[in-house]
């Protein structure tokens, strides 16, 4: 089992409680999530908090809050193309399960010695990464006017077609994954405790890591849009899951052979 250097003192277990549920009743209230989602927003934060490290929560907050920004940019042009991912730029509960169900479970996978404090960190990055990524790629390449698609580069398709790519949203997309990896690893220098066991494990060569397997978890979830979603073989909560999940699985394979 766990470390018990990394087990949560009651105080840190009653922070975590406080701040998830203040997160997931703010995303309710300014209508980031709806009821369902929000409920599900506070166990993937509690879960992550505590079977993880708290720093994690800060994480999940700036991809939440990023998302809802872009989701709500452009909302009323990206109306009027019968682009726009929801209303209003509110999400619901398979979303935030598509998008938040891998760091808990990657948290719960190091509690049980699953996954060494190493990896942890690495894969819940990834999954953060692959996750800000897909959403910025979704959210701004709708607003190319010539996307083309990604099995057939030579084709250009309509905005918001399954498995279209563009510059803008590729670029959206690269920047996402830098950003929130670095925010990631500057939380983790910063916010864990020196006698925790991910403390020794934070190395700046998992940065890259991090970006290059977030930013690839984007362009897989564009080529299962392609192939398996506009074929009915997976929905688009389905190809988020997935895309996110082989992103984080490939990151440890990558890390193992370092």
């Amino acid at each position: 089992m766990i470390d018990e250097l990394s087990v949560p003192t009651t105080v840190t277990i009653l922070f975590i409680i406080v701040v998830s549920f203040s997160l997931s009743f703010y995303a309710n209230y300014s209508k980031v999530l709806d009821k369902g989602g929000s409920v599900l927003a506070f166990l993937i934060c509690f879960v992550s908090g505590v079977f993880g490290h708290w720093s994690w929560l800060l994480i999940l907050l700036i991809f939440v809050g990023s998302s809802f920004l872009a989701t709500r940019f452009a909302i009323v042009y990206k109306k009027a193309l019968g682009v726009e991912e929801s209303d209003e730029g509110t999400r619901g509960g398979s979303n935030v399960i598509s998008n938040g169900i891998v760091p808990p479970l990657i948290a719960l996978a190091y509690s049980f010695d699953l996954l060494t404090p190493e990896q942890a960190l690495v894969a819940f990055t990834t999954s953060m990464a692959a996750a800000s990524a897909d959403t910025m790629a979704s959210e701004i390449g709708v607003l190319s006017p010539s996307p083309v698609l990604i099995t057939n580069p030579r084709k250009i398709v309509e905005p918001g077609v399954d498995g279209g790519v563009s510059f803008e949203g590729l670029t959206a997309s690269f920047l996402s994954a830098v950003s929130i990896s670095m925010l990631s690893y500057a939380g983790f220098l910063v916010l864990i405790e020196d006698n925790h066991p991910f403390s020794s494990s934070i190395e700046l060569n998992h940065l890259f890591i991090s970006v290059f397997f977030g930013f690839f978890g984007s362009i897989l979830d564009s080529f299962l849009g392609a192939t398996m979603q506009n074929r009915g073989f997976l929905s688009n909560n389905g190809v988020n899951l997935a895309s996110i999940s082989i992103s984080v699985l490939l990151s440890l394979f990558f890390l193992a052979i370092l």
